[in-house]
């Protein structure tokens, strides 16, 4: 099965219902409306659009055009399908009854609706328009016979129009589906991130509950100088490193269980005079290695359960000022919940 949750087949889906919208709208008289739907539809909507869609909706566009007298317009979109799709046979025929009222030789004429509505189906050469009002485009003679062809068309069209509703409610309960599947992953994720940020709460760190990630500051630096650690906060770590195994595990409580985080653990440095002033340091790339050791060594996590990174001299957890330098000397954690594999 496709995956539904795909931007480019979420994009197709919104697509196809939107060009569903307005063929609807269109039998119903709206030709508004429906020329307002399609107006985005003009056949360069990107790689990730689906080719029969676009086209389709540029012959629907073309037909809602020409019911509204507004020819050239109609023209356009016809031409740009034949641009797409080389021989198309509504386009062809379209063009060619096109050319043939610009000759002179037919000519087009509102629909009146006198007393009882009447179901008219218009034919533009064998292509068949959507009915319900507006414009036809017509010509003199043969008219018995091109009655019969029409009722034939409206029948057909009635066939079309009922699997063409089908697949419009197909549409919509998928893109239902895809909403409501964004909906209940970004609640699972702040659950998650309200749990995690419970569960390491403690005395000397604060928590910075952001979007997607909880972040874990240390008040005080974690190292005094180099990649040597400090007892505070290598008690700190050891202690945040048990919790951290809880989540994984699944042993906490309510939300707190089975919450499965990835942690990042980012290594800060402080700019000395005659270092790099950005672009991160092998002290903070060494810190965080050092604290990744002490998150493991009293848990059932491993140093490959950590990934590592240095952050931008520039970029520590306080302003970098001369006071906070003791306290940019440390690490921080970021947690985030993990992904959960894709629907089979």
């Amino acid at each position: 099965m496709a995956d539904v949750t795909d931007p480019a087949r979420a994009r197709t889906l919104s697509l196809q219902l939107t060009v569903n919208r307005a063929h609807s709208a269109a039998r119903a008289g709206d030709l508004d409306l429906a020329a307002r739907l399609l107006a985005g539809l003009d056949g360069r909507d990107g790689p990730d659009a689906d080719h029969a869609t676009v086209l389709a909706a540029l012959n629907l566009r073309a037909k809602v055009h020409a019911q509204r007298g507004e020819l050239t317009e109609a023209d356009a979109c016809w031409s740009r399908v034949e641009a797409l799709a080389p021989g198309d046979p509504d386009a062809a025929a379209g063009r060619r009854t096109l050319a043939k009222i610009a000759a002179g030789r037919r000519h087009a004429r509102p629909v009146v609706h006198t007393g009882r509505v009447a179901v008219v189906a218009a034919a533009l050469a064998g292509a068949a328009l959507i009915g319900g009002g507006g414009w036809l485009l017509a010509n003199g003679g043969d008219g018995d016979r091109q009655s019969s062809d029409s009722v034939a068309e409206a029948d057909t069209g009635s066939e079309r129009l009922r699997e063409e509703s089908r697949r419009a409610d197909a549409l919509k309960e998928r893109l239902a589906a895809i909403e409501a599947g964004d909906t209940a992953a970004a609640a699972r994720r702040d659950s998650t991130l309200d749990a995690v940020a419970k569960r390491l709460a403690m005395p000397g760190v604060e928590i910075r509950r952001h979007a997607d990630d909880v972040q874990l500051v240390f008040s005080t630096g974690v190292f005094p100088y180099d990649s040597v650690i400090g007892a505070q906060g290598a008690s700190a770590l050891t202690e945040i490193g048990r919790r951290l195994a809880d989540l994984e595990s699944g042993t906490g409580t309510g939300a707190e269980a089975g919450a499965g985080v990835e942690t990042t653990v980012v290594g800060h440095s402080v700019a000395v005079p005659g270092g790099a002033p950005s672009g991160g340091s092998v002290v903070a790339l060494n810190r965080a290695r050092v604290a990744a050791q002490y998150l493991a060594q009293d848990s059932d996590l491993r140093l490959t359960d950590f990934r590592l990174v240095s952050a931008d001299q520039r970029r520590g957890p306080f302003p970098a000022t001369e006071a906070n330098a003791p306290r940019n000397r440390t690490v921080t954690l970021l947690i985030t919940p993990k992904e959960p594999p894709p629907a089979s």
